[in-house]
């Protein structure tokens, strides 16, 4: 049962394990070519129904549709006049099988003792590039999120003092130019790219965060294959440690993947006992392993979610390749506005958060970070 966005060709495809994808069916040309032909505005387009009888028998565990072109409002069609794919329901009928389904066999858990991998506690005079690498908007990314901030390197966005990394956002009206935008703010963002990229270990990081509405710092993993067109995100995986979004009592953790990504991803919230807050010193960790993603708050586990549980409800686990560590100082955006419903003067960042930046002491401080690996 699709919405307005529609498929004009598309295959339905079966597997036994979620990896090997077999077509039992697709569209016939004369279908495709009438469904192309249909143009209609995003406000006049109606969605359709799709009865699908296989013409030979199919077996499998696993069933999808793979969108293969895009329904258009506009013809000839860019891409910015085409919809998405949208689906309200997809009902799968059929005999079912005579034996019990059984997961798929899972790799076998590492052995071994945990050993420090990788370390920086932020002791140096300056950010050891050794082990970081400064990401700049219009340069290794792009604008994402509906966020504020341009991304620069510079030491009045990133440094070191007192034994801790210290990203602090700066305000100044249209002063900022990159990746062809305009820019009010600037911020810092590092990761590890090219530096460390690793597969299953513990990670963890001692933060102390700004409380304030559109404040949105995160300690974070992405997939190392995040720029391969093939692949991109959310086949990557995206692994969130902790992301506050300014609120003073609790903090986030979520991964992302094909088919739980963005507002639908697995994530859990986590309230800081007894009184606690972000703007307090916390340890915030994942224990990553080829069957499970562990999250905790001053080692106490806020998340967890299994392979198992993940592959039979929500998609494909993506998280058994390399990974990289990022931590970075976002303003405003989606993930806040969602929650503080500001529009003005920034999506997500309101007046009062923009003042506090202007006024200076905004920032988020990193004690150390640790990655520790078995083997």
């Amino acid at each position: 049962y699709w919405e307005a966005a529609y498929a004009v060709d598309y295959e339905i495809q079966v597997s036994d394990d979620n990896r090997t994808w077999r077509t039992v069916h697709r569209p016939s040309a004369a279908e495709v070519a009438a469904r192309r032909a249909d143009i209609k505005s995003p406000g006049e387009a109606a969605g359709r129904h799709d009865t699908v009888t296989l013409s030979a028998p199919a077996t499998g565990r696993y069933v999808r549709m793979l969108g293969k072109e895009r329904r258009s409002f506009y013809n000839p069609a860019p891409a910015t006049a085409q919809f998405g794919y949208s689906l309200y329901e997809f009902q799968v009928w059929g005999t079912g099988g005579s034996a019990a389904a059984a997961y798929p066999a899972l790799p076998g858990e590492q052995g071994g003792t945990y050993r420090t991998t990788f370390f920086d506690d932020f002791t140096g005079a300056s950010l050891d590039r050794s082990k970081w690498r400064v990401v700049r908007t219009g340069q290794e990314m792009g604008s994402v999120n509906g966020e504020a901030q341009a991304y620069v390197d510079s030491t009045d966005n990133i440094r070191t003092a007192n034994g801790s990394l210290i990203l602090t956002p700066k305000y100044c009206k249209g002063c900022t130019q990159a990746g062809g935008g305009t820019y009010d703010f600037t911020s810092g963002r590092i990761d590890t790219n090219t530096k460390f990229d690793f597969t299953y270990g513990k990670v963890s990081a001692r933060l102390k965060l700004p409380v304030g509405d559109g404040y949105w710092p995160a300690f974070w993993l992405l997939g190392s294959d995040v720029d391969n067109p093939a692949v991109s995100w959310p086949a990557s995986g995206e692994t969130d440690i902790m992301e506050n979004i300014g609120y003073g009592n609790w903090t986030s953790s979520a991964l992302h993947g094909p088919g739980y990504s963005a507002d639908g991803n697995i994530g859990a919230q986590q309230y800081y006992p007894a009184g606690g807050s972000a703007d307090q010193w916390h340890t915030y960790a994942v224990e990553w392993t080829p069957t499970t993603m562990r999250f905790f708050v001053d080692d106490r586990i806020v998340q967890e979610t299994s392979r198992n549980k993940l592959e039979s409800t929500r998609g494909k686990w993506v998280f058994d390749h390399n990974q990289y560590v990022i931590l970075n100082f976002a303003l405003g955006g989606a993930y806040p506005a969602g929650w503080n419903k500001v529009t003005t003067p920034y999506w997500g960042l309101p007046q009062s958060s923009v003042d506090r930046i202007a006024q200076g002491g905004i920032q988020t401080e990193v004690d150390w970070v640790r990655v520790e690996q078995k083997g």
